[in-house]
């Protein structure tokens, strides 16, 4: 679990590129030291923006932060000794590869022979040893971006900033680079982490923030926006014995009555009739409701099951009220400000 102690607080921060059209607003959010915060939004959201006025590339136009003690707006210099940041465009060197790295370390003041073997580290785990004498700009797609995560990860930091890492990357690649992330905060490094692949956001954060027209829109762990967000969930009863259709006709119209839906069964005949499927947005209230049912009709339940909530599912769903809510507070299409009720959602603590 991570500490409590917060590096990182924001209070209604926001950015406007030009009066009155905000890239992102109303922004409250703590991070704490050894935590991995992810930001997950649609393109336009707002993910990129909040980076960047984090690590003090751009100067907010409202709102307050402090980064480690160091307020946002004047605290710059200082604060940037002790960020890493990974952004989505490039930026490479004419050096090869492995004097690329070394020279990073060395220009944050790492010692020559903690660079090197920091170097070796990163060249294996990024998979780059076969490139160490290439030139940035003549690796691969994939290989350039390990290349910049590597390269950000030869410094010590207190924050890391990681914007979209892992495009690009094959399967292995992701989760390699993932479980070194999670074993680096383990160790106390705090990371904000943004991702369109939400399996990744369900892998490594420790809390995710959802943003949506420039406004967060809820901030919870993975396992409390899927139970609070999921939709509906698939709900399979198994029988021991098959039912009477008096029965099967009685529990189906019960069903319908709390807001399920009967799903068709794909199974044999045989089978079929001991069955029970439906979908359901309340499906753990209703378990026991249906173990009640069969118990009171002396009917043996031989098992039941839900389908998992997935962190796609609600984060449809969110996305979806949201999008629901702002129609009639944002009559200006594209227009950012007034998207969701002021105050309302965009204010996590």
């Amino acid at each position: 679990m991570p500490s409590a102690e917060l590096v990182l607080e924001t209070n209604d921060l926001g950015y406007a590129y030009r009066p009155g059209q905000f890239a992102i607003r109303h922004l409250s959010v703590g991070l704490r030291k050894g935590e991995v915060l992810g930001l997950l939004g649609r393109n336009g959201a707002g993910k990129t923006t909040t980076v960047r006025l984090l690590t003090t590339l751009l100067p907010p136009t409202e709102g307050t932060a402090t980064v480690l003690g160091h307020d946002l707006r004047t605290g710059g210099r200082a604060l940037r000794q002790h960020l890493g940041v990974v952004l989505q465009s490039e930026s490479l060197d004419f050096v090869s590869v492995e004097r690329n790295l070394t020279l990073y370390a060395f220009l944050w003041g790492v010692p020559r022979e903690v660079a090197k073997g920091r170097a070796e580290e990163m060249l294996e785990l990024f998979e780059l040893g076969h490139a160490r004498q290439r030139k940035p700009w003549a690796l691969s797609g994939g290989e350039r971006r390990r290349f910049q995560v590597a390269r950000e990860l030869m410094h010590d930091m207190s924050i890391l900033f990681l914007d979209e890492p892992t495009v690009g990357l094959d399967a292995i690649a992701r989760r390699r680079i993932l479980r070194y992330l999670k074993d680096r905060a383990r160790s106390g490094l705090s990371i904000v982490f943004t991702t369109h692949i939400l399996h990744e956001a369900d892998m490594l954060c420790d809390r995710i923030a959802v943003l949506h027209l420039g406004r967060a829109i809820a901030l919870d762990t993975s396992e409390g926006l899927k139970a609070k967000y999921g939709g509906a969930r698939e709900v399979l009863a198994v029988f021991a014995a098959p039912l009477p259709a008096e029965l099967r006709a009685q529990l189906a119209g019960e069903l319908v009555e709390r807001g399920a839906t009967l799903l068709a069964p794909s199974e044999e005949l045989e089978s079929a009739a001991t069955r029970v499927a439906f979908r359901s947005a309340e499906a753990e209230s209703l378990l026991p409701w249906l173990s009640q049912w069969a118990h009171a009709r002396h009917l043996e339940v031989d098992r039941m099951s839900v389908e998992a909530a997935s962190l796609e599912s609600a984060f449809l769903g969110m996305i979806g009220e949201a999008d629901d809510g702002s129609a009639e507070s944002s009559p200006v299409p594209g227009r950012v400000e007034g998207a969701l009720a002021p105050g309302g959602g965009g204010r996590l603590t």
